[in-house]
């Protein structure tokens, strides 16, 4: 006798396999994508961070070692020219043609032996909104004449 029974899939078990797939592969690319979102703004926070680091490391040098200073800002960068003795004695520019940096809330001249300087360093990506705000206190002990 012959058996009748074929063997395989129906149309309906392969739509239901398809289907399956679709949503696993769905639910995993959708995973990926959040991780790797999330990667990239971890990143990007922390090459700003380093950036903020490495500047606020800089204008604290500045502070501490000129008699006094004066803070020129433009659009995305500022500039820093120390005196000792009335000499300027360093000009520092601070720029990235990636980033946007700026200092708000500080004057124009300072006199780091007798000013504290609390400041707002804010750094902006240029190709997204991301940003970093930061306050700072420059300051160093002060000089009094013991007279």
């Amino acid at each position: 006798m012959k058996n009748d029974q074929q063997s395989g899939f129906s149309l309906v078990e392969t739509l239901v396999i398809i289907v399956l797939l679709s949503i696993v592969s769905l639910i995993t690319w959708n995973i990926f994508f959040q991780g790797s979102n999330y990667t990239n703004k971890a990143v990007s926070k922390n090459q700003l961070q380093q950036e903020a680091n490495i500047i606020i490391s800089k204008l604290t040098k500045i502070h501490l070692q000129s008699d006094t200073y004066k803070v020129h800002i433009d659009d995305c960068k500022f500039t820093i020219e120390a005196t000792s003795k009335g000499i300027i004695t360093d000009k520092e520019t601070f720029e990235n043609n990636q980033l946007c940096i700026t200092l708000k809330n500080v004057p124009e001249d300072v006199n780091p032996k007798t000013d504290d300087v609390n400041l707002e360093l804010i750094i902006m990506r240029n190709d997204s909104n991301r940003k970093l705000k930061m306050e700072v206190l420059l300051q160093r002990l002060k000089e009094y004449d013991a007279t």
